[in-house]
């Protein structure tokens, strides 16, 4: 999100736009960790907007995202959401989605591979223009682009303090960041091998044993596009943000070739989402299974179960759903974060009571899907003060204190 938002400004000509991060070789990014779908499948229009748009600039460069328009088949067995669903198909569809509705035979008929309890099933949508990128390649680009624009990246730099003064406004006093402190930290190995940048994300604190230099970087304006460490910068300035990092796991799993189903070519799948929570897509040799623990205490935790996890919830979804992972192998896994909002939609605009503070994060593990728009209208926010090509009005902090202003998305996994 910070890329696409630096490249975005830069093309509309602002000048000096720096990016600081710590971890710019996205080891702990969750845009690096993260499962690779890309939908414009959701329920909320201001959710489905800013994914339609992202996923059509990913369309248009198709080879350089390894962008493959696969759809996600997503299987309900619940009555009251298979309702839902086919309620907000309307507004979907309406967006260009063309989402279809089949009944459990068609999914049987369509994806014979899921061969099992089907019976439990009550509908599916699939959405073919949906599909699955390689997020690692999309942060990339907009790193390398705004880079070309004059963007500077500062690599293995933390914001360590910030500094605010009193402003006059139309609205009356505000506050104005005036500058942002940086610590420059070891830069070790490029895979943080000695753990230095774990260490000061997970514990916020910068040793002084690892410090290299300190400076300071006044700020004309200044926008937290932190994701899941967003409240850590903003407790810096005298801001609650409501925004939780919460771990998720996911597993490569090996499926034996001699127990696949004669006819069933795992290969040309894009993403299934099961009622159990599970999704899977193949990647590479591979299928990607991944599984949110409901349960999971909020917390900066990069540990990943391993075999335990594999055994207990990815193995019995799989083989609940599909024969042929009757017999499969764990390959292994990874952990990373998402920053989880009370409704799961992410936060964007200008932060109140501040002349030059803004942000966009925390997009509940949809932030690659949605790059692309959520950059192009921040940027638009920022150099004209009016949103341009996609409206994030709704995404607003206020709307927290607000219940009637929540945009809740459903289809959160």
């Amino acid at each position: 999100m910070g890329a696409s938002l630096a490249w975005a400004l830069a093309r509309r000509g602002v000048s000096g736009v720096v990016v600081v991060d710590l971890d710019l070789a996205g080891v702990y990014a969750s845009s690096e960790l993260n499962a690779g779908g890309a939908r414009a499948t959701w329920w909320q229009p201001v959710n489905i907007e800013t994914c339609r748009l992202t996923l059509d600039f990913f369309r248009s460069h198709a080879d350089a995202f390894s962008f493959a328009e696969r759809g996600y088949l997503w299987l309900y067995d619940d009555a009251a959401l298979w309702h839902k669903a086919r309620e907000k198909r309307a507004l979907q569809n309406a967006a260009g989605l063309d989402v279809e509705v089949l009944g459990v035979g068609d999914v049987a008929e369509r994806f014979p591979v899921l061969d099992r309890n089907l019976d439990e099933l009550v509908g599916a949508t699939f959405s073919p223009r949906d599909g699955l990128v390689n997020p690692n390649a999309v942060r990339a680009w907009y790193r390398a682009e705004a880079e070309r624009c004059g963007v500077r990246f500062l690599n293995r730099h933390y914001v360590a303090g910030v500094t605010t003064a009193v402003a006059s406004g139309l609205s009356g006093p505000l506050r104005r960041v005036e500058s942002v402190d940086v610590a420059e930290v070891r830069r070790g190995q490029p895979t943080d091998d000695d753990g230095t940048v774990r260490d000061i994300l997970t514990t916020h604190r910068v040793p002084r044993d690892v410090l290299v230099a300190e400076s300071r970087i006044a700020c004309d304006v200044i926008v937290n596009c932190l994701g899941a460490w967003s409240p850590i910068f903003s407790a810096k300035i005298g801001v609650r943000d409501v925004t939780e990092p919460v771990r998720r796991q996911i597993a490569l799993v090996d499926v034996h070739a001699g127990d696949v189903a004669a006819g069933v070519d795992l290969a040309g799948l894009g993403m299934i989402v099961d009622p159990s929570g599970l999704y899977l897509h193949p990647e590479g040799p591979h299928v990607l299974a991944g599984y949110s623990i409901p349960d999971e205490p909020p917390g900066f935790d990069f540990g990943y179960d391993g075999d335990t996890f594999f055994e207990a919830e990815i193995w019995p979804r799989l083989a609940h759903r599909a024969s042929s992972f009757e017999r499969c192998g764990h390959v292994r896994g990874w952990a990373g974060l998402y920053a989880v909002t009370p409704d799961c939609s992410g936060i964007a605009g200008r932060v109140g009571g501040f002349a030059n503070l803004y942000e966009a994060h925390s997009f509940t593990g949809r932030g690659v899907m949605q790059s692309y728009a959520v950059g192009r209208a921040m940027a638009a926010l920022i150099d004209t003060g009016a949103f341009e090509d996609a409206d994030l009005t709704a995404l607003a902090r206020d709307r927290f204190a607000d219940p009637a202003r929540l945009v809740p998305e459903d289809l959160h996994i």
